[in-house]
């Protein structure tokens, strides 16, 4: 049977202001960019919801947390402080957008990338679940989208999943990667069939599903394997490998 999130009710209005579940500084652990000392700012809310999700704090009716509303500014002073207490440069350090799905908060993310910008930093990746149409101003603004289209072993049915004027649109920026969590083979076949005419085969990444190492050292030999021979890229899940299912990692 599909499985079928209970996604917090959606506020209509948040008058300009962005609800932030927490930001942390760390390094990026997945991707083209893993190892990076990337900040990262994780919004609540998502549309989707999906069975094996590691944030359900984000999004999950009953067990969404609190989190705060923050100005464009306010956020930006709130980022820059927790790098001040480092040792890191804010030119050599990546924002992360990350959530819950970022994107549905894209209209007031313009304006915090720009006052993030007066501060020195210069890179903003975007993670997103690729459902939703980027505006003209988010395209100009991000530098690289690490776009991760949910496969049905989510719990949820492939139309539901994929939106392709949004996929088209992040490809067309030539700045994207296409990361797949990936439970078994059989994954494979719907990557193929779904994805082949919507993303190109050197800019997919294939990583583990898991929340512990021991699952994803499980997994990695074989996948690996297989990325090897179908030409796609292979990510780990660092911050997993490293402290498991630990917040604020």
């Amino acid at each position: 049977m599909p499985y079928h999130p209970k996604i917090a009710p959606w506020p209509e209005e948040f008058t300009g202001l962005l609800p932030v579940s927490e930001v942390f500084y760390s390094q990026q652990g997945e991707g083209r960019f893993a190892g990076v000392p990337a900040v990262f700012i994780r919004l609540k809310y998502c549309n989707l919801g999906c069975s094996w999700c590691d944030t359900r704090f984000t999004w999950e009716e009953g067990k969404i947390e609190e989190g705060a509303l923050f100005s464009a500014s306010d956020l930006a002073n709130l980022v820059t402080d927790q790098i001040a207490l480092t040792q890191a440069k804010p030119k050599n350090v990546h924002v992360v957008l990350t959530g819950g799905e970022p994107m549905l908060h894209q209209d007031r993310l313009p304006a915090l990338v720009d006052e993030l910008g007066k501060y020195g930093f210069g890179f903003f990746e975007m993670e997103t679940n690729g459902m939703f149409v980027p505006s003209l101003e988010m395209v100009e603004r991000i530098s690289w989208w690490n776009c991760s289209p949910k496969l049905t072993n989510n719990g949820l049915v492939r139309e539901v999943n994929i939106v392709p004027e949004a996929l088209h649109t992040i490809a067309a920026t030539g700045h994207a990667d296409f990361k797949f969590v990936v439970q078994s083979r059989s994954d494979f076949d719907e990557i193929a069939r779904d994805f082949a005419s919507l993303v190109s085969a050197e800019s997919i990444i294939l990583m583990p599903e898991g929340i512990t190492p021991q699952s994803q050292l499980a997994v990695m030999p074989w996948l690996m394997e297989e990325c090897s021979r179908r030409g796609y890229r292979f990510s780990p899940r660092l911050q997993v490998l490293a402290w498991g299912n630990q917040r604020g990692r």
